[in-house]
Parts: structure tokens; sequence; C-alpha cells
């Protein structure tokens, strides 16, 4: 069983009891599941940060269990443990802005600027930005 499989499940019922196609009902339980304590969101919070490398150029990941639990160690060699309830506070504070509309729109950077925020009160390490050669036509 994948996940998704009581998403899923509970779209076909939905669809099917209320005459809307599949797609529909999917994003109806993924719309009902994303205001139920943004679920959705912290979970890519944590996703963008440990995959998406947001935190990789200050922390090493020591444990994470993919869905809501982070342990890091940063470059001085302290230990943090993230939960998603931790990290809750402080991504309702970008979505009440309007910084974030959609749990998609977290990318890596935004995922590391909160996370840093939440363990730190602001920003401390930096990323290295490169830019691309520009190329004349």
């Amino acid at each position: 069983m994948t996940e998704r499989y009581a998403e899923k499940r509970a779209a076909r019922t939905y669809a099917r009891e209320n005459g809307v196609p599949y797609r529909a009902a999917l994003q109806v339980m993924r719309d009902r599941h994303a205001h139920v304590g943004g679920a959705l969101y912290t979970q890519r919070l944590l996703i963008e940060a440990v995959e998406g490398c947001g935190i990789r150029h200050w922390a090493r990941i020591d444990d994470w269990d993919g869905v809501g639990s982070l342990a890091i160690t940063d470059l001085g060699g302290e230990m943090y443990r993230l939960t998603a309830d931790e990290l809750t506070p402080m991504l309702s504070a970008y979505r009440g802005v309007g910084a974030i509309e959609r749990p998609l729109d977290i990318d890596g950077y935004l995922a590391d600027e909160i996370i840093q925020s939440a363990l730190f009160g602001g920003i401390i390490y930096r990323s290295e930005v490169r830019r691309r050669p520009i190329v004349a036509a």
C-alpha cells in the first residue's frame, strides 16, 4: 500500500457519492487535508529541506523518517531535533502573509529560511548562489 492509499480511496468514494470526476474529488481530499493543521505544508517543508538540499549547506542529516521528524547537526556540532509540530507556527506565519499559497510553493531556499528562523530566530547560514555564465548571442 502506498502512503496516499487512504486519500485515493476516500477520493473514489467521494467521486461516486457526489457524481464528480475522480481528479476533482482527489483535489477536494487534498484541500481538506491541507486545511487540517497544514500537514501537507509541513511535510513538503521537510522534504524540500532534506531532499531539495535546502539545509545541506549548513547541516548534516542524522536521522529523517521521511514524513515529520528530522535530526540534524549544524556546522558548529550542535544537534537539533525538528518535528512537524515545531515548524507549524513558523510555517503558518509565512502562509498568513501570503508567501505560500500551495504546498508546491515551498522550495529548498524557502525551507532553509523557515527552518533557520525556527531554530535560530533568523538566517545565520547563507548558501552560496552561483550564477550561470552569460552567453553572448
